[in-house]
């Protein structure tokens, strides 16, 4: 494993983190349950091969569930216990942590939001599942039109000096939202945030001149959610595999994108299948998997990109580590990159 520092935040972190929004899980009674054991054993596995960030939210229950009905409170929180419990023997100063706040974790008319009621009751509940003092990144999960970013911000400030989180970053925010944050510290002496959070891929390209790039001007870490497509990077779909995969459970993920809705099964369009077969030769030609060209393309692209990494299995993990020993040239990134747009 290769380390850098953390944006300007002068935390040395793995190159890769590891995710827990989805863990190894199997079927039982009907409805998808996190295989705990599985995971504990997985985030122990990345632990080993020196990651030391570990990326989880409040709302993460471990299983893909987009449309429960009715909602689902009762497993929220699972991935913040699973990754506490496997974390609990290390020391902690060998590993840091993020997680989430914003999104709705009870029934209650205030159980979401960037409010400061929200975070400050959020904040001790993720802390009692991590069973941790702080954690070091804590991330506002989304926009709240509800809220200031002046209130969210000086809330956020407030938990730095309470010592209950390190530094705190944005995800999912517009690019104007990132600039008003990153204002903060000249109109309302408020310290902003220090990293985003996004989705960013060679498929998916639509923040590259703005979130990204605003990040990157301004020293801004970009911790770099869907690195591999939800696994077309990593070929998975070219051939029509769909055993154990989400063409298998997911009735969006093959639509087009004239079908309408927010979901990107278009990556499966004929012009991309062209271009992933291509990439498939170039990862042949260099002795590497796909999806270790898709991540060591991410890590190339700038010293502020950091991929999250998702596995279910320990080889799939095992494999994807081994991203980090690839290197690529500034004209290879770029022809890469061309590849994919569109």
């Amino acid at each position: 494993m290769k380390y850098k520092s953390f944006g300007k935040t002068g935390i040395k972190v793995s190159e890769l983190i590891f995710g827990t929004w989805y863990l190894p899980n199997h079927m039982a009674n009907g409805r998808r349950q996190v295989n705990k054991q599985a995971s504990i054993k997985l985030i122990q596995r990345a632990y080993d091969l020196g990651i030391n960030f570990f990326d989880t939210a409040d709302v993460y229950r471990g299983v893909y569930e987009r449309e429960a009905n009715p909602p689902d409170y009762e497993r929220v929180g699972t991935s913040e216990k699973i990754l506490g419990e496997a974390l609990k023997g290390y020391d902690r100063e060998s590993y840091v942590v993020s997680t989430k706040v914003m999104g709705r974790t009870g029934p209650l008319l205030n159980n979401s939001g960037a409010n400061r009621k929200h975070i400050k009751k959020s904040i001790q509940m993720s802390l009692e599942r991590l069973k941790m003092d702080y954690v070091d990144f804590y991330i506002i999960h989304g926009p709240d039109e509800d809220t200031s970013i002046e209130q969210t911000a000086r809330t956020m400030n407030l938990l730095e000096e309470e010592g209950l989180i390190l530094h705190y970053g944005i995800s999912n925010h517009s690019a104007l939202d990132i600039v008003r944050f990153l204002n903060l510290k000249y109109f309302s002496a408020l310290e902003p945030p220090t990293f985003i959070q996004d989705k960013y891929n060679l498929l998916e390209r639509e923040l590259e001149e703005n979130n990204i790039k605003i990040a990157e001007d301004n020293s801004l870490s970009s911790m770099i959610y869907s690195p591999l497509a939800q696994g077309v990077l990593a070929g998975r779909y070219l051939r029509g595999d769909k055993k154990d995969s989400r063409l298998e459970y997911e009735k969006w993920f093959s639509r087009k994108k004239s079908d309408g809705g927010n979901y990107k099964g278009y990556w499966l369009h004929e012009n991309n299948k062209e271009a992933l077969k291509k990439f498939e030769e170039i990862a042949a030609s260099k002795g590497i998997t796909m999806s270790q060209l898709a991540l060591a393309w991410l890590i190339n692209r700038g010293r502020y990109l950091f991929p999250i990494l998702g596995a279910t299995r320990i080889e799939q993990l095992e494999e994807n580590v081994e991203s980090v020993e690839v290197s690529l040239s500034t004209e290879e990134v770029g022809r890469m990159g061309q590849m994919f747009k569109t």
